[in-house]
């Protein structure tokens, strides 16, 4: 398990952008980075090399400098008002850094066949430049609730590049953890990330959302979870503490979040 590639994904340092945030994987010892490359909620905040070619430039050059790679881009998310088309520039400027995947969510959209014949049209478009689209569950969304759901979703999409978000405070909230998994081919899953938690589900889930628990420091299955997702996933690292924004550096929490992943990806049983 110690060959495992690690990502810096950006929900926990959301104060960096492009190049800064490449500096700070790499300082920390990740191997890849994630950028939000389209706002699912018009609240969230694009990364600047979207719509900056000169900041594209900057980010490109830093990771051919430090060997940080891209690896995802967030996030697409199949509304009803949602337009794929208005998904080209995200994809097309990912597709320029490198990027392997794309996570697409349905939050929310009642109409099934609608929200399907999106995500076809983003694979279709995500395809041209060899980006598979895996579609992510969480507790919030009620369109698409559990992993099981997911899995229907895309395989009633019946495209070969699509596939699943496995991130694993998500499957314990919504799918009963690890036996959730029970049948799901492990195939079918293309991005995998980690945080942690306690066993028992808080009170207060949004809360749990924005303050993860850091890996190893709580009571998720993670190596086990690990064990049983293909291993050539890189994993990411998504484990936001909103209560240390401001307070901390964002490259000190990277440096915490890849040490504490590295040890909970080794330890048997974790």
């Amino acid at each position: 398990m110690s060959g495992r590639d690690f990502c810096l994904e950006p929900l926990g340092v959301p104060e960096l952008n492009g190049a800064k945030l490449v500096d700070a994987a790499a300082q920390a010892g990740f191997r890849f980075v994630s950028i939000f490359a389209h706002a699912p909620t018009p609240e969230m905040q694009v990364d600047e090399v979207v719509g900056d070619l000169g900041k594209r430039q900057e980010m490109l050059a830093r990771m051919k400098e430090t060997g940080v790679g891209l690896l995802n881009l967030e996030c697409f998310n199949l509304t009803p008002e949602a337009d794929p088309e208005s998904f080209r520039r995200a994809l097309e400027c990912g597709a320029a850094l490198g990027a392997r995947t794309a996570t697409a969510i349905v939050w929310e959209n009642a109409d099934r066949a609608d929200a399907l014949t999106k995500y076809q049209r983003t694979c279709d478009m995500a395809a041209e430049h060899g980006i598979r689209v895996n579609v992510e569950f969480f507790a919030a969304c009620r369109s698409l609730y559990g992993i099981a759901a997911v899995r229907d979703f895309v395989r009633d999409a019946g495209r070969t590049n699509g596939g699943v978000v496995l991130d694993i405070l998500h499957l314990m909230r919504t799918s009963g953890g690890l036996l959730g998994l029970d049948g799901i081919d492990p195939d079918m899953v293309g991005s995998i990330q980690i945080c942690d938690g306690l066993a028992k589900p808080p009170v207060d889930a949004l809360d749990e959302a924005l303050n993860r628990m850091l890996p190893g420091t709580g009571e998720f299955p993670i190596r086990a979870m690990l064990d049983w997702a293909p291993a050539d996933l890189v994993i990411g690292v998504e484990a936001p503490q909103a209560a240390l924004f401001g307070k901390v550096p964002p490259e000190e929490r990277a440096l915490s979040m890849y040490e504490a992943a590295a040890r909970a990806a080794c330890e048997p049983g974790s």
